[in-house]
């Protein structure tokens, strides 16, 4: 049976909300032929489904948008399902912007959701490691401008053991 799906976001949208996976993917064949912010809301759609796979190509669509689609993700990061933040964790982890540094250590001080946690520390990871000295002068910023609760000292030693000078210099009183 072949699949005829009309390109229109509100379709492609109405699609998601449906449980056939079959049709779902179907979307994404149909996603070149919308323009870059339809793609990107149905992309950003697609990281609140319930099935890993279309997450994960969520995720490396929306990675090719860089710093763009960062605010949007933000403000995913504080809600829906744990899947949705661990994906969306993962796409900011991918994009290496420092703009989603913040969002990023939010979630590693409240959230507790394992799978959560660890996509979290993955992406400080891939985000130090994309930025460089910017990534510590940054964590720096938000240590002093945000009040760091818990354990985050802790949580990012474990998610950047060979960089825990450099943390014990931020975070440690002299």
């Amino acid at each position: 049976m072949k699949i005829s799906i009309k390109t229109d976001k509100e379709t492609l949208l109405k699609i998601l909300k449906e449980g056939d996976i079959n049709k779902k993917l179907k979307v994404f064949s149909k996603l070149e032929d919308l323009s870059e912010s339809d793609r990107i809301k149905i992309l950003l759609k697609i990281l609140e489904d319930n099935s890993w796979y279309l997450r994960e190509q969520a995720t490396r669509e929306l990675a090719k948008f860089g710093s763009r689609v960062v605010p949007r993700l933000k403000k995913l990061c504080s809600k829906g399902f744990w899947y949705t933040r661990a994906a969306v964790s993962r796409t900011l982890g991918e994009i290496g912007d420092l703009e989603g540094l913040n969002s990023i250590i939010t979630l590693l001080m409240n959230d507790t959701n394992p799978t959560v946690i660890k996509e979290a520390k993955e992406a400080i990871k891939k985000i130090a490691r994309t930025n460089g000295d910017d990534f510590f002068v940054k964590l720096k910023e938000l240590k002093s401008g945000t009040e760091f609760k818990g354990n985050i000292y802790t949580i990012l030693i474990d998610a950047l053991p060979d960089s825990k000078e450099r943390l014990k210099e931020i975070f440690e009183p002299i």
